[in-house]
């Protein structure tokens, strides 16, 4: 899910470009079809040979253009609250991107035709749980008590974004992605 990330986040970056968009529209899609496999079997090669070819599309993403509102939030939840770096990219993608949802609708569609989804955002929680993965910022070990400091903290100095980056949004986004509820839909 993290590698999905650099991705998603490659799809509305400031600098994004055609063939990193190629890259990363390919790169989720098959690490989504690839990662329930591997779960179901951890010995197959084939799928782990398609993740590792997917993880590489979406690494190479992040090294070609810059990163936005979902990696500060990430960020912020780590370096200030030691969470764990992977399981909190999991937890805050889905929230992120439905933050973003209206503002980038070219990406978003990339996102769920590579998920197979009709909505980006809903398609990363689903992902997410069929992995098993967790899915609330509460069961990583954040407190309820660390929203507000986390949101002013994360919107102090913010990562360039497809939207405009609020308090109060991020604030909304953060309790959503602490409680682990389901993205609203479009």
């Amino acid at each position: 899910m993290n590698a999905i990330a650099h991705a998603v986040e490659a799809l509305y970056a400031k600098d994004a470009n055609p063939v990193t968009s190629i890259m990363a529209e390919e790169g989720i899609r098959v690490l989504a079809r690839s990662l329930p496999r591997i779960v179901l079997a951890p010995a197959d090669v084939a799928a782990r040979t398609e993740a590792l070819y997917g993880a590489w599309l979406c690494g190479t993403c992040l090294g070609a253009v810059g990163m936005a509102l979902h990696h500060k939030l990430c960020h912020t939840l780590g370096g200030t609250l030691n969470l764990p770096h992977a399981e909190t990219h999991t937890a805050v993608l889905p929230h992120a991107v439905a933050y973003n949802r209206a503002a980038a609708p070219e990406a978003m569609a990339r996102i769920a035709r590579a998920l197979g989804d009709i909505d980006a955002a809903e398609g990363l929680y689903e992902l997410a749980g069929a992995l098993g993965a967790k899915r609330s910022l509460g069961e990583l070990g954040m407190r309820e008590a660390d929203l507000d400091r986390i949101a002013a903290l994360a919107t102090a100095n913010p990562y360039w974004n497809p939207r405009p980056v609020t308090e109060a949004g991020i604030r909304s986004l953060l309790a959503d992605a602490f409680h682990g509820r389901r993205p609203c839909p479009t």
